[in-house]
């Protein structure tokens, strides 16, 4: 396809709310976006039953389709081609049909730059993480596409970022895309985004940042080249 694309590999709709400034930032710049969520999030509602709270909820067909339906509309404001695949939430792990079905698109797209979640969040994020690092290297990609980590679920996680991409003239777009999200967030989700961008925008000394982590160390060099990982999103 085209050179300058970006995918971003998440487990549940509304995922991408982490990115969703950066993404802004590359499709300005004319990179292609695709998101690639791998489970509609059938399990992603509130139980009736307090007591079942801490176990799994039933899979519903219903939340699994409004959520579907959320993110739809959040890569229409993107202006990200959506690919959405029918894993089931809460038991997203990395086996072989997974990874071959990711590394299948991935071999289509070559894109210059993969976003996926950090590897040591809650079990369906850390699987989110794996098929995109084994998807990588069953494409052919591990050591020409840049692998970044942003963190989705800020609850404790010991993320620690090494980027970060300054989108304070994008936060309206963030929290717009927040708002698509209305299931899982409620009235409170333009706040929640502009919350969590105002904390990173701390140690990057900017009013409002996006946190990455990216796969081997940032260096200028490497090789006798310039390096891949950090490239695209250090010019943001």
């Amino acid at each position: 396809m085209t050179a300058k694309s970006v995918v971003y590999i998440c487990a549940h709709p509304d995922d991408i709310i982490s990115v969703a400034g950066t993404l802004t930032l590359l499709r300005q710049q004319g990179f292609c976006l695709y998101d690639m969520c791998l489970t509609p999030g059938q399990r992603g509602y509130q139980p009736e039953n307090a007591a079942a709270a801490g176990a799994l909820n039933p899979p519903r067909m219903d939340v699994a389709a409004r959520r579907t339906s959320e993110e739809q509309a959040a890569c229409a404001l993107l202006g990200a081609e959506l690919i959405m695949f029918d894993e089931m939430d809460g038991e997203l792990y990395a086996h072989r049909a997974i990874c071959g079905q990711v590394a299948a698109r991935l071999g289509a797209i070559k894109p210059t730059v993969v976003i996926t979640l950090w590897a040591l969040e809650k079990p369906d994020h850390a699987a989110a993480f794996s098929i995109a690092h084994k998807a990588l290297h069953l494409a052919g990609l591990s050591w020409t596409t840049e692998l970044y980590m942003a963190e989705a679920d800020p609850h404790g996680y010991n993320f620690q970022p090494n980027l970060y991409v300054n989108i304070t003239r994008v936060i309206e777009q963030k929290k717009a895309v927040a708002f698509a999200y209305t299931s899982q967030l409620g009235a409170r989700a333009g706040e929640f985004a502009v919350e969590r961008a105002r904390a990173c925008g701390r140690p990057a000394w900017c009013d409002y940042a996006e946190a990455f982590a990216t796969s081997v160390p940032l260096m200028g060099t490497r090789w006798d080249r310039p390096a891949e990982v950090g490239r695209t999103l250090l010019q943001l």
